[in-house]
């Protein structure tokens, strides 16, 4: 018995997983006709879930054209875009799905080295659109546990031995406050200002780098900064002022009240 037409009986299947990525119109368009290169006449069907109904179209701008003409109320607000390319005999083939928070890559064929090959020209372009590896959930819980942390430590600098304190040693305290007033409320300061504008910092800048879908327009470039829209510069600016004045008038009420 011989084997029949050629067809290969195995195939590559490589699968990743990529975070942050940040798709405008020309950047998904690059890297649909990237993914198709290699596949020979490809059967191409792009794709959106808006609501209860599936889309899809052999090209973006005709999925694009079909969801403004059916369901208007989406507007530029897409939560997901998916990419099915495959060659008729099944050789080759690469599926990308797009949403709020990753993109996933699948390529398969039964050439091993345009398999590889695919997956590392996509990661690379993805990577500079701001891709990464790794959710960004394990970093938000570290820096949430550290915010915990410093609040705490401060608040205990602030009340540490109060209550054991009888009436005396509190008036004795308060007339001694003065040499080491500057020093401890400057480690209060320090402590509360740390705890809370790292953690402000670290909100805006990722919500910069936050993964981002636009298939009607593209999207900013440069510094993290430059990404934030005007009401988000007017809160890293405004937010941090106003915490910074409550812990002064905090750490004021706690000398005055402690003695601290």
């Amino acid at each position: 018995m011989t084997a029949g037409g050629g067809t290969s009986g195995q195939q590559t299947d490589l699968h990743k997983i990529f975070y942050q990525c940040r798709l405008g119109r020309d950047d998904i368009e690059r890297m649909f006709a990237m993914a198709c290169e290699g596949i020979p006449a490809p059967a191409v069907r792009v794709s959106t879930v808006a609501g209860n109904t599936r889309f899809w179209k052999p090209t973006l701008q005709d999925l694009v054209t079909a969801v403004h003409d059916n369901a208007p109320e989406i507007g530029a607000h897409w939560t997901n875009l998916s990419l099915d390319a495959s060659s008729p005999s099944l050789v080759r083939g690469v599926r990308i799905t797009i949403d709020k928070e990753r993109t996933e890559v699948n390529v398969s064929g039964s050439d091993t080295t345009w398999a590889f090959g695919q997956v590392a020209r996509i990661e690379k372009f993805l990577t500079s659109r701001g891709a990464v590896s790794s959710s960004p959930r394990y970093e938000n819980r570290v820096m949430y546990i550290a915010l915990l942390f410093f609040l705490a430590f401060g608040t205990f600098l602030l009340v540490h031995g109060v209550d054991n304190e009888t009436a005396n040693e509190c008036i004795t305290r308060v007339a001694n406050s003065t040499k080491n007033a500057k020093v401890v409320n400057s480690l209060i300061v320090v402590t509360y200002a740390f705890g809370t504008l790292f953690p402000i910092y670290q909100i805006m800048k990722r919500r910069s780098l936050r993964a981002r879908l636009d298939v009607i327009d593209n999207l900013p470039t440069g510094p993290w900064w430059s990404r934030l829209s005007p009401a988000e510069k007017i809160a890293v600016i405004g937010v941090p002022i106003a915490a910074l004045a409550t812990i002064a008038a905090l750490v004021t009420a706690a000398n005055d009240l402690w003695g601290k």
